[in-house]
């Protein structure tokens, strides 16, 4: 609204057309993102997940989701189908928070600019204070919150089987 009363219908224009340039240039990462996600999805079997990231990790599940966290690379149209497809494949939901608390805290691959722009000794005590921060969010999830793992894992599944709209019963195009 701001922008059709202080610009007219031009401005308005404008940002929509900005809007779809914007859209259209994600589309590619997204389908590089679905496509990589399917595949570690074939690649990771679900005892694998369930050992390592799942129920059977114990404490070891949000430690391990934490390190994926920090390295694995690419935004979030990356890490959250990857999150999706592991959580499905038989991680604990703690220990995915772990990996998405760990990518915000410790990307490694941000602390070459973070040095940069603030220094290596602030730097270093950012990581030193957040340095439990991941492990701890998934251990208290898996701990507190036992049950939610099976819930959020349907819940994912149930997204990505849904129908459109206007193909419900009884109802034809």
């Amino acid at each position: 609204m701001y922008a059709l009363f202080s610009g007219g219908i031009s401005l308005v224009g404008e940002a929509l057309l900005i809007a779809l340039r914007t859209f259209v240039s994600i589309i590619p990462i997204l389908i590089v993102a679905f496509l990589l996600a399917g595949l570690i999805s074939s690649l990771i079997s679900p005892d694998m997940a369930s050992k390592w990231l799942g129920k059977e990790a114990g404490w070891k599940g949000p430690f391990f989701g934490a390190l994926m966290g920090a390295v694995v690379p690419g935004g979030p149209f990356f890490f959250y189908p990857l999150m999706a497809t592991l959580l499905t494949s038989g991680a604990n939901l703690g220990t995915m928070l772990s990996f998405v608390a760990s990518k915000s805290l410790w990307n490694v691959a941000r602390i070459p600019i973070e040095i940069a722009f603030v220094g290596i000794e602030l730097t270093v005590i950012r990581f030193l204070v957040t340095f439990l921060i991941p492990v701890l969010v998934g251990t208290g999830v898996n701990v507190f919150l036992p049950g939610y793992t099976d819930k959020i894992r349907e819940d994912i599944k149930a997204l990505q089987l849904k129908k459109p709209e206007h193909k419900k019963e009884g109802k034809h195009d």
